[in-house]
């Protein structure tokens, strides 16, 4: 009998970061204290930094720690925005600055020797930072004094996504992942920023959530299998 193993990606700290995103989601639905929430929130990064680490023998230690600082900076915003979304918003935009810079020095370091860009990457990353632009300029007037912490952040997210898109391809999969859970944290973050600064969305929350959750997974999930190292 032939015995399948068990895909890599459903390590038990994996699998109960999935369930308490969706409990964070599903708890304010209900009559429950709101450190309930915030503890629910707050876990599933670390819960995520510690599979990480358990993956360190397949994509090297050096790897395995930077995506764990960038997973626990993460989480340090996490509980900063659920205490306070509004007094600790500065707070918090520090803590996920210092996570898209830990992504970007992993991303860095894992670049293409010699660096090189296929067509598509070019238009990826010209498009990207056009994005970036248009957004800024949009924002630029509703920002106030939080115009220099929020251009610090603007930079550093479309860094880490630039170097995401310039990764060489090692394995399809593992790149595709990567590239993907980089676009989605910047989507998440671009609803952040229009919600808070510009225009109110009603559904700004899940969707918020979903695409962010959905960055952090798919970025770890494609380290795990895109043949990088450390």
């Amino acid at each position: 009998m032939t015995i399948t193993a068990r895909p890599a990606w459903l390590g038990a700290p994996f699998v109960l970061a999935l369930l308490f995103a969706a409990l964070y989601m599903l708890l304010p639905l209900l009559a429950v204290p709101h450190w309930l929430v915030v503890l629910s929130k707050g876990l599933v990064c670390p819960l995520l930094a510690l599979q990480a680490w358990r993956w360190r023998a397949q994509i090297g230690v050096a790897a395995a720690r930077l995506l764990v600082a960038a997973l626990l900076f993460s989480a340090a915003g996490d509980v900063f925005l659920a205490l306070d979304r509004v007094r600790l918003f500065v707070p918090g935009l520090a803590s996920f600055l210092l996570a898209h810079l830990a992504y970007l020095a992993l991303f860095y370091c894992n670049r293409a020797r010699p660096f090189r860009l296929r067509l598509w990457q070019t238009c990826a990353i010209a498009a990207l930072l056009g994005y970036a632009a248009l957004m800024l300029a949009w924002l630029t007037p509703a920002l106030g004094p939080l115009l220099l912490p929020v251009c610090f952040y603007i930079a550093a997210i479309m860094a880490m996504g630039v170097a995401a898109l310039a990764l060489p391809q090692i394995k399809q999969g593992g790149y595709f992942w990567v590239g993907l859970g980089a676009i989605s944290f910047i989507f998440s973050d671009s609803l952040i920023a229009i919600d808070k600064f510009l225009l109110p969305l009603a559904w700004a929350g899940p969707a918020i959530w979903l695409s962010y959750v959905a960055a952090q997974v798919a970025i770890l999930l494609g380290w795990r299998r895109g043949g990088y190292c450390g």
